[in-house]
């Protein structure tokens, strides 16, 4: 019955994602492996039966568990609730096969429960849950504000991508002949850049924001990494660089957190983009985290190999790889909060002096502008208008 919960719930995930046809050929891959678990857990000698449940049950168990709490939080009751029943299903298969092999083991080999279960939620859990979690998240609402609650007058606009996919935009035309592609985090929506927008537009600056990839409402798969980032942004600097009214080399970006990380790696492959602004730059693969111990290290490459298995979208460069690479007419200013200053230090030290940090240890993460709004806009705005002075 735990088997066959496993295999139901999980059809119905993967059947609910991408084209009716492929979701029906992979819900109905789920079920032909459920049974054949099924069959084993009934036919099968102890220990056989009890390594085919520990398996099962440790693999699924924090996939659908993770799928489960996101998309129910998300509103999606029908995905939420079979992986819910999978999640279930695995954790009664866990349980069992572990019972089944201890009973089966004989002295000290029992010992070794605990050092198995410490490389299960070390290799296989916390890899596992993390490249789910950033996969497969329910697209987070646009929200109720609008650019005319902060005196915007901006006009909708739709870029389409080079796969096809339209994204969602506002867009606040330039006054100064300079333009900004304002990004927001991960699981967030444009809404959330709308207080820097009013400080941007205020200056002069042309603003575009953007809904991600899956976020508000663009069309996709969001993908809570960035990582299809660089491609998707190219087509709204594209349209940035026809208008008659953004001059030639006026383009810079405005990134917060997942944004920040997106708009370094386009300015990387694009030229165009001239200046960027990254408020809470992280990590988002594992050539991101600098000098990792051996264990750790492995860690987070099989945790960023198993989110490659999960994700169209291809692992980008390390941000401080991009960072080196950038052309000798691009400048980088990186805003970083509380614990954010030595990741942020990291990456300027990859290109002494065309890299600024504005360190400020007192605040949350991407909360510059709430706290320190003045000197925020000091600071950013007089940095664009000398990097993009044209």
């Amino acid at each position: 019955m735990a088997a066959v919960a496993v295999a139901v719930g999980g059809a119905v995930v993967v059947g609910l994602s991408g084209s009716p046809l492929w979701g029906a050929v992979r819900a109905a891959l789920v079920l032909a492996v459920g049974a054949l678990v099924a069959g084993v857990l009934r036919r099968a000698a102890v220990r056989p039966a009890g390594w085919s449940a520990v398996g099962v049950g440790a693999l699924v168990l924090p996939a659908a568990g993770v799928i489960a709490g996101g998309h129910l939080v998300g509103g999606a009751v029908l995905r939420g609730g079979a992986a819910l029943v999978a999640s279930l299903g695995a954790l009664v298969l866990l349980v069992l096969g572990t019972v089944w092999l201890l009973r089966a083991a004989h002295g000290w080999w029992r010992l070794l429960a605990l050092p198995v279960a410490v490389v299960v939620v070390q290799l296989v859990w916390a890899p596992l849950g993390q490249a789910v979690l950033v996969t497969n998240r329910e697209p987070a609402a646009l929200g109720d504000a609008t650019p005319a609650d902060h005196g915007l007058a901006a006009e909708d606009v739709t870029l389409t991508t080079s796969d096809g996919i339209d994204l969602a935009a506002w867009w606040v035309p330039p006054e100064n002949g300079a333009a900004v592609l304002l990004l927001h985090g991960s699981g967030s929506t444009r809404t959330a850049t709308l207080d820097h927008a009013e400080v941007l537009a205020a200056a002069g600056f042309g603003v575009l924001m953007v809904d991600a990839r899956g976020h508000g409402a663009s069309d996709g798969t969001a993908m809570d990494l960035g990582w299809h980032g660089a491609r998707d942004l190219a087509a709204a600097v594209t349209w940035l660089a026809d208008r008659p009214d953004v001059e030639e080399g006026r383009i810079g970006a405005v990134g917060l957190s997942m944004g920040g990380e997106e708009a370094l790696t386009l300015a990387g492959e694009d030229p165009r983009v001239r200046a960027v602004v990254g408020d809470g730059v992280g990590i988002r693969v594992a050539g991101d985290v600098p000098s990792p111990a051996p264990f750790e290290d492995a860690i987070n490459r099989l945790t960023y190999a198993v989110t490659d298995l999960l994700t169209a979208a291809s692992p980008p460069r390390p941000l401080r790889e991009v960072v080196a690479g950038l052309a000798a007419e691009q400048r980088v200013l990186l805003v970083a909060a509380a614990g954010e200053g030595d990741q942020a230090a990291w990456y300027a030290a990859a290109a002494p002096g065309r890299v600024e940090v504005w360190d400020v240890p007192d605040v949350a993460h991407t909360r510059a502008l709430d706290e320190h709004p003045q000197e925020w806009a000091t600071r950013v705005v007089g940095f664009l208008e000398d990097a993009l002075a044209g």
